[in-house]
């Protein structure tokens, strides 16, 4: 992999990062699929990265499924994208409607 490419997967995989850890402390984004994708980027971009997920059984099945993922076709992953996409802002829409029905009720 070139040298841009690679800043650009770790410059990715820290704003997912950041977002991840932002989204463990706000119940409406997503924390855990920003992490699971800044652990993708971060992995793509790094050497030590990818090898110390191989070595950890959990990340190790997650790292298997997106290299699956690799293999699908742009518009598989398009599709794959706009669904996560979609299921996130439902949860988030759920969770702020419970919320609004907790201080209302």
């Amino acid at each position: 992999m070139n040298g841009p490419l690679k800043i650009v997967y770790l410059v990715l995989g820290i704003m997912f990062l950041l977002l991840g850890v932002v989204g463990l402390i706000v119940p409406i984004l997503p924390g855990v699929l920003f992490l699971a994708g800044a652990l993708y980027l971060l992995s793509r971009g790094s050497s030590r990265v990818k090898q110390v997920a191989d070595e950890h059984p959990t990340l190790r099945g997650f790292q298997q499924r997106m290299d699956q993922l690799d293999a699908a076709g742009m518009m598989q992953r398009v599709q794959v994208a706009c669904l996560m996409t979609i299921e996130s802002a439902a949860i988030g829409i759920r969770k702020l409607l419970i919320g609004v029905r907790r201080i209302v009720a």
